[in-house]
């Protein structure tokens, strides 16, 4: 039997984390003193950590590793689970790579003005419409008010002489 200390340097993890375990009943000790409450583990015990580790790493929660731990689980259900998992991290990787190319567009646009932007760009998500647009090129970001106000009023006239007031909703 090994000490609570002596099993966790031995499993390369903290008595905390062990004392967790121990709660979520992911990894029982083989015996606890009810003399002093000390938790010893047995040797055998190190293959049920090392597989509750290497789950951790592969990014299962301890609620579906206590699941995987506690049933005979079959190598399809497991894989069906390592399978939506490697889903789940596609598309954090995904997400994250349209993040880091948002910051690389802000560093250029902070080498190309040379200023810090008076405007901001935020993604929102809005309801399928249909709209009015006209697209320009606007030479420097400082200058977007002045194309901003030259375009709507262009919108606005075709608007009216569409007769159709801002707002409304075309039948396509």
């Amino acid at each position: 039997m090994l000490k609570i200390g002596e099993f966790s340097q031995l499993g390369q993890v903290t008595i905390r984390t062990l004392r967790h375990y121990d709660e979520l009943g992911l990894l029982k000790p083989a015996h606890i003193n009810p003399g002093n409450d000390y938790r010893y583990y047995d040797i055998a015990q190190l293959p049920r950590l090392h597989r509750i580790i290497a789950m951790k790493d592969l990014g299962l929660t301890l609620d579906q590793i206590g699941d995987l731990l506690s049933h005979d689980i079959t190598p399809e259900a497991l894989r069906r689970l390592l399978m939506e998992r490697q889903i789940e991290i596609a598309h954090q990787i995904a997400d994250e790579q349209m993040r880091l190319a948002r910051v690389a567009a802000r560093l250029r646009l902070l080498d190309v003005e040379g200023t810090v932007s008076p405007f901001e760009i935020a993604l929102k998500s809005a309801p399928a419409m249909t709209v009015a647009t006209i697209r320009r090129h606007v030479p420097q970001v400082i200058d977007i008010k002045e194309y901003r106000c030259s375009e709507y009023g262009q919108i606005y006239d075709w608007l009216a002489s569409a007769h159709l007031a801002p707002g409304t909703e075309l039948a396509l």
